[in-house]
């Protein structure tokens, strides 16, 4: 039996990691690949990448697509920020692009935190639920 419990534990890691995986590439790859939105318009893929982030979601607990897209987001900003530091020491002119650097970075840190939220208030409602359904289990208890 406890191999059973294993292998399970690992067909969900598995699936978990799997997840994972699919929605950084579509992070990543989305506004860099212009193919990626030839499916059938923008809503088309605006529709899957909502779907991977649900998914996701479910998979590995709520608020875990908007971490994962807030980390993503902070990287792309200090890489920005990084590419406008060097262009000001070249030419000068690197001053947007540090700004939206600094910006996708906040906004990324911002996302982050809407993930660390939305897990919370779901950990919250389990704890909620749990609780709920042990006052109901008392009560069923108490008359018989």
């Amino acid at each position: 039996m406890m191999i059973g419990n294993k292998i399970g534990f690992l067909q969900r890691w598995a699936t978990r990691a799997a997840c994972l995986v699919m929605v950084a590439l579509l992070a990543w790859s989305g506004p860099l690949v212009p193919s990626a939105n030839a499916v059938g318009s923008e809503s088309a893929a605006e529709v899957v990448n909502s779907r991977a982030a649900a998914e996701l979601d479910r998979m590995a607990g709520a608020g875990t697509s908007d971490q994962l897209e807030g980390t993503v987001d902070s990287a792309a900003g200090k890489v920005k920020r990084g590419v406008g530091r060097v262009s000001d020491e070249i030419n000068g002119e690197g001053t947007l692009k540090r700004a939206e650097g600094a910006a996708d970075q906040l906004k990324g840190e911002v996302e982050k935190g809407v993930g660390r939220a939305k897990s919370a208030a779901a950990d919250a409602g389990e704890d909620i639920e749990d609780s709920a359904n042990g006052i109901v289990d008392s009560i069923k208890d108490l008359f018989d």
